[in-house]
């Protein structure tokens, strides 16, 4: 994006102009530009992504060693757990974007980009799954979070730390991911909505939900795993309805509690009714990975399986 005759950024560059930016580049990789969409990533959809990961996918079979993704930052790190999910590919897949867009002072833009491209091009990136790269760091699709709404640092593994940097036109690598499942989909037309906890929620969105066809929920607990009564019903029906249930946490780092608290709506409880743990994935990652495992077709144990015990054995 850039400023406009109103002042106010709105999509305008092509990755032609984005790679125009730093002519250097060009004398160490041989790069093309292609155009896939250009809108804000809020205006995103599933089937977005699925073109995107055809789109990728098709890249990588016509020989190409790596793909840069330029992309707003809004839902980026969806979009790169959505592609580290799914998109079978020897080639690096890297995300990588700006806070402050070429019409203000200091754009991170053309040194996000060089980073990111020259990430891609590292014989070391294809085995780490997707990544992210801003502020010269490398972070894993699964650990990466935007957590500042301006600085220029905003992606960030705040548990894991990055998985490497880029130094002085270097790659370097601190460590590899833990472990990677991809899951083999043609679409992602499958209804998974958030449903948030907080003093006094009920269970009216939850029924929404199922009334609305959803064919998964993700709860959004408080702390380590737990929900206020009210909500309680609306979870039970749900379960006995057969719709996977997943928890998740409004709380950023940390895994889930599996048997501290006792009380009604606490993890145990929740457990017992069947609730499927998230572990530490936020709710909108949980739910990119509910609506990938919905749509290759896995069973509600196999769900759980793969939310529960996949990553951490």
């Amino acid at each position: 994006m850039k400023a406009d005759h109103t002042g106010l950024a709105k999509p305008s560059l092509s990755g032609g102009d984005l790679v125009a930016a730093i002519p250097s580049l060009r004398d160490r990789v041989a790069i093309d530009v292609s155009a896939f969409t250009n809108v804000p990533s809020s205006y995103l959809t599933m089937d977005d992504l699925i073109g995107l990961k055809s789109y990728v996918e098709k890249l990588e079979g016509d020989g190409y060693a790596g793909v840069v993704i330029t992309h707003g930052t809004d839902t980026m790190e969806e979009t790169a757990y959505f592609l580290d999910l799914t998109v079978r590919s020897k080639a690096a897949v890297v995300l990588t974007g700006a806070q402050r867009n070429p019409s203000l002072i200091s754009s991170d833009g053309p040194v996000n980009l060089m980073d990111a491209i020259l990430t891609a091009a590292d014989d070391g990136t294809p085995e780490m799954g997707t990544v992210i790269v801003f502020a010269s760091e490398i972070v894993a699709a699964r650990e990466a979070t935007k957590f500042h709404r301006t600085r220029v640092d905003t992606f960030k593994s705040p548990e894991f730390g990055p998985l490497g940097v880029v130094n002085n036109d270097r790659v370097i690598w601190y460590r590899r991911p833990v472990e990677r499942t991809v899951y083999s989909i043609s679409s992602a037309d499958k209804r998974v909505d958030i449903i948030n906890s907080y003093t006094g929620a009920d269970s009216s969105m939850i029924y929404s939900s199922m009334e609305k066809g959803a064919d998964g929920i993700i709860i959004e607990a408080l702390g380590a795993g737990h929900v206020p009564p009210a909500m309680m019903e609306g979870i039970k029906k749900a379960v006995e309805k057969g719709v996977p249930v997943v928890l998740t946490s409004r709380v950023p780092l940390g895994r889930l509690l599996t048997g501290t608290y006792g009380f009604e709506g606490g993890e145990r409880h929740l457990r017992s009714l069947g609730v499927i743990f998230g572990e530490d994935l936020s709710a909108w990652k949980a739910r990119i990975k509910l609506i990938v495992l919905l749509a290759a077709g896995l069973t509600h144990e196999q769900i759980k399986y793969e939310f529960e015990n996949r990553l951490y054995r």
